[in-house]
């Protein structure tokens, strides 16, 4: 199957999925998130800012303050990167690019890649290889192959948005890890 066609499938399964159901599936992501140590003990997490179809994360940030977890999120740059801030309260997001919650930049003091101990990485399908598909701007796959990453990769989906195979391009990074609802994959 093409990515343009898993893109596909997997938006209409996120559309289509229940708000309980999809209510459900988060609360045991977020509670699961916090079995894999990497994330666990991680001093500086880089998380994003959820999109209404992606797994939310505003659970995930609540638990990570109150374990005194360093917050970090990513800004998307017109030039197809993304500079990371330091967001210590859940205010401190302002719709930016593509409409996603973003840190101000301004308030929100910049971080350098190599301080990111673990990432929680959204996308639109996964495989158990550890391939994840997201919207296609490959964002996450520069920021992940910049020569300076050191943190461990972990993807949060749905278990229903997985698929047999994600077709790859050399440029594509894998994850470490996958935490869904029914399990942590590694």
């Amino acid at each position: 199957m093409s990515k343009a066609a898993i893109r596909a499938e997997a938006r209409a399964f996120l559309r289509a999925l229940p708000p309980a159901e999809r209510a459900a599936a988060e609360t045991e992501i977020a509670r699961r998130v916090w079995d894999v140590p990497e994330v666990a003990g991680a001093r500086t997490l880089l998380l994003y800012a959820s999109l209404p179809e992606e797994v939310g994360t505003d659970e995930i940030a609540a638990e990570a303050r109150r374990r005194g977890i360093t917050l970090v999120y990513p800004r998307c740059l017109p030039e197809g990167r993304m500079t990371l801030h330091q967001a210590d309260l859940p205010d401190a997001l302002r719709p930016g690019r593509f409409g996603i919650r973003e840190p101000d930049a301004d308030a929100c003091p910049l971080r350098e890649i190599g301080e990111i101990d673990a990432a929680l990485i959204p996308g639109l399908a996964w495989d158990r290889a550890g391939h994840r598909l997201g919207r296609g701007g490959g964002y996450y796959d520069r920021l992940l192959a910049h020569p300076d990453w050191r943190g461990f990769r972990c993807g949060l989906f749905f278990a229903a948005q997985e698929s047999g195979s994600i077709p790859r391009e050399s440029w594509d990074i894998r994850l470490d890890a996958i935490v869904t609802e029914r399990a942590v994959i590694r």
